[in-house]
């Protein structure tokens, strides 16, 4: 399936009427109270593939910028590659992968590393559909296999994964701490998580300029975190990951590989006629006016971690 085949073809008065209808769904979440049922409407009926930027692919994250890309399909492409280096994928390994999206970093994965099995789990019931039928379009159905289930209630059973990874979904879901604690009890003795997570940035971190709009920082910490329990910046990650039992922990950022050359790229790719196809609100949001509004604000790490081996004590 092409990402063409998920969006189609609309009359100007389609288009508006969609609009319309997903203003309408992004206004109803207020009355959604549960964190993982907001964000599985969110991606079902609201940033669906009508309203994103990919070509070739279904990859819904920021990317990975550093080796310049030329599209959005080969920076997404990158931050898959990154994640799966840090997670040392090879063949042996049994992977859970938290918040999967449409499966493009999966079938990235079982294509490039081999790994043995690759099991997403997601909370979008809409996404698991596409994935799915995409996994058997591609031949994948005996490497790569989707459910639904929550990042704060696994539905893998103890020690069953050797990795897991979480790449652009942490930020959405109830508790980060929560989730490391699933993370980790999956895992075998030995296991690897690695995470590509969207944080707040240390107060340290935040130009003087910027710091003197506090109240504007709050307002985008509360738009990318889903709740207290994840305003952790990337120290405060770390230590949440230690305190979870992993140990040799690497936090690291990633944000001047991500956020400028993002900018750059939808500074040019939202003028095509193509993308007149994009939600005007979630154009401007994710445009380069959106991102001079949420960048400063913003950290974007990736995590590693390890599960002790069997004999090294937790």
């Amino acid at each position: 399936m092409t990402v063409m085949e998920f969006r189609d073809s609309e009359s100007s008065s389609r288009r508006i009427m969609r609009w319309t209808r997903e203003w309408g769904w992004f206004a109803s979440l207020v009355f959604v109270p549960a964190i993982p049922d907001r964000f599985s409407r969110v991606y079902d009926d609201i940033l669906t593939a009508s309203n994103w930027l990919g070509e070739e692919s279904l990859f819904f994250n920021l990317g990975y910028w550093k080796d310049s890309p030329q599209t959005f399909d080969q920076a997404g492409a990158a931050l898959a590659r990154l994640v799966a280096t840090e997670a040392r994928l090879g063949s042996d390994d049994v992977v859970v992968d938290v918040g999967c999206g449409f499966g493009d970093q999966d079938f990235l994965w079982a294509d490039e590393f081999g790994p043995k099995r690759i099991t997403g789990v997601n909370i979008s019931a809409k996404q698991i559909e596409i994935a799915t039928a995409r996994a058997a379009e591609l031949g994948l159905s005996d490497i790569v296999e989707y459910t639904h289930g929550s990042a704060s209630d696994l539905p893998q059973t103890d020690a069953s994964a050797t990795k897991v990874t979480a790449l652009e979904s942490a930020l959405h879901f109830p508790s980060r701490s929560r989730f490391f604690e699933e993370a980790f009890r999956v895992l075998a003795p030995g296991g690897r998580l690695v995470t590509a997570d969207v944080v707040p940035l240390a107060n340290e971190y935040v130009t003087s300029k910027t710091s003197r709009l506090r109240p504007l920082g709050k307002v985008v910490h509360g738009i990318f975190t889903t709740s207290r329990q994840n305003h952790t910046n990337a120290e405060e990650y770390r230590q949440a990951l230690i305190a979870a039992g992993f140990k040799d922990v690497r936090v690291y950022s990633i944000r001047d590989h991500v956020y400028p050359q993002y900018a750059e790229y939808v500074s040019v790719k939202l003028r095509q006629p193509e993308m007149r196809r994009m939600n005007p609100l979630i154009r401007s949001f994710f445009g380069p006016r959106g991102v001079s509004f949420w960048a400063p604000w913003l950290d974007y790490i990736v995590a590693v971690a390890d599960k002790p081996a069997a004999g090294d004590g937790i």
